[in-house]
C-alpha cells in the first residue's frame, strides 16, 4: 500500500506541474494574440498624407497670357497607393473674402476656382488662368474627403506676373538739394536704369550743367565709382562695362555744388548705349522737374 501511495503521489504532482504550465503557456498566447491585435488596430486606423503637385506652365508670365494651372494628388510619401476617392479643390489667396487677390504669404482667405472629384482613372487636372494684372499671385490645392484611408492636406505656391518687355529705361530725379557754404547748394541727383532684357558692355554717361563749383562725386548704389572728367565748370560722369541682366535694376549717385538758379539745368541729356546704340535715355533734369 505504501508504494502504492507513493507512485500515485507522483503522478498526481507531475499532472499539477503540467497543468500549470499550460495554463501559463495559454496566457502568453492570449497576451501576444492581444497585442498584435492592438497593432493592427493602430495601423489600420493611422490614416495616411497622399502627396500634392501644383505648378504653372510659366512664372513669371507676361500679364494677359494665358498660363496653364497643373496639379494632382499622388501616393504618400512614405509609400502606398494613391487615393481613389476624395476632391481636390483649386483655390486663389485673397486679402479678404471680398478684399484683392495677393500672394500665399499674405493670404487671409481662399476663394475656391475649380472643384474636381477624384476617380480611379486620373488623378492629374489642369486649369487655364490669365492674369489681368501684375503681382505676385497665391494659389492652392486642397485635398478633402479621404474618409478612413487618407487626412486632408494642401499645397500652396506663388505665380508672378511682370509687364511685357520693353526694354531699357533710364530716370533721373533729385535726392536732395542742401545749402552749404558760400551761398552754394549742394544737390544729389540719381539716375535709374533699369531693364528687362539683357545687354552686355553697357556706357552710361551724362554731364552736369554749366556753372559747377568744386568737385564731382559719382557712386552706384552697389558701390562702384563713376569716371569723372573736368571741362572747365563742366563734368562729364560715366560708368563702363555694365553687364544688364534681363532682370536689371541699379541707381548712380552723382553729388555736385552750384549756385540755385530757378529753371537752371542741374544735369544734361544722359544715355545709356551699347556701342552706338543707346538703348535709354534721360533728357536734361532741371529744378523745374
Amino acid at each position: 500500500m505504501k508504494k502504492f501511495y507513493t507512485i500515485a503521489t507522483a503522478l498526481l504532482l507531475v499532472a499539477g506541474s503540467f497543468t500549470s504550465c499550460t495554463k501559463d503557456l495559454d496566457e502568453v498566447g492570449l497576451n501576444a494574440s492581444a497585442t498584435e491585435a492592438a497593432k493592427i488596430n493602430a495601423q489600420a486606423s493611422k490614416k495616411a498624407t497622399p502627396s500634392l503637385s501644383l505648378s504653372f506652365s510659366e512664372s513669371p508670365v507676361v500679364v494677359g497670357t494665358p498660363v496653364t494651372i497643373m496639379y494632382s494628388v499622388g501616393a504618400p510619401a512614405d509609400g502606398g497607393a494613391a487615393p481613389t476617392k476624395g476632391t481636390l479643390i483649386l483655390q486663389r489667396a485673397k486679402l479678404s473674402e471680398t478684399g484683392a487677390y495677393t500672394d500665399v504669404a499674405t493670404a487671409a482667405y481662399w476663394e475656391d476656382v475649380v472643384t474636381t472629384q477624384v476617380q480611379k482613372t486620373g488623378t492629374s487636372f489642369t486649369h487655364t488662368y490669365t492674369p489681368d494684372a501684375t503681382g505676385t499671385f497665391g494659389w492652392r490645392v486642397k485635398y478633402a474627403g479621404g474618409g478612413q484611408d487618407f487626412e486632408g492636406t494642401e499645397s500652396a505656391a506663388d505665380i508672378v506676373v511682370v509687364n511685357p518687355c520693353t526694354g531699357a529705361t533710364l530716370s533721373t530725379s533729385l535726392v536732395s538739394a542742401t545749402p552749404v557754404e558760400g551761398g552754394l547748394t549742394e544737390y544729389k541727383v540719381a539716375l535709374k536704369l533699369s531693364s528687362c532684357a539683357a545687354y552686355a558692355n553697357v556706357k552710361l554717361q551724362g554731364g552736369i550743367s554749366a556753372t559747377l563749383e568744386g568737385s564731382v562725386s559719382a557712386v552706384s548704389a552697389n558701390g562702384v565709382a563713376g569716371q569723372i572728367d573736368y571741362n572747365n565748370r563742366n563734368a562729364v560722369i560715366s560708368w563702363k562695362n555694365l553687364n544688364v541682366t534681363d532682370s536689371y535694376s541699379n541707381t548712380f549717385y552723382v553729388t555736385f555744388r552750384k549756385y540755385a538758379k530757378a529753371g537752371e539745368g542741374l544735369t544734361g541729356d544722359w544715355t545709356a548705349k551699347v556701342g552706338e546704340e543707346t538703348i535709354a535715355s534721360s533728357p536734361e533734369f532741371s529744378l523745374s522737374n
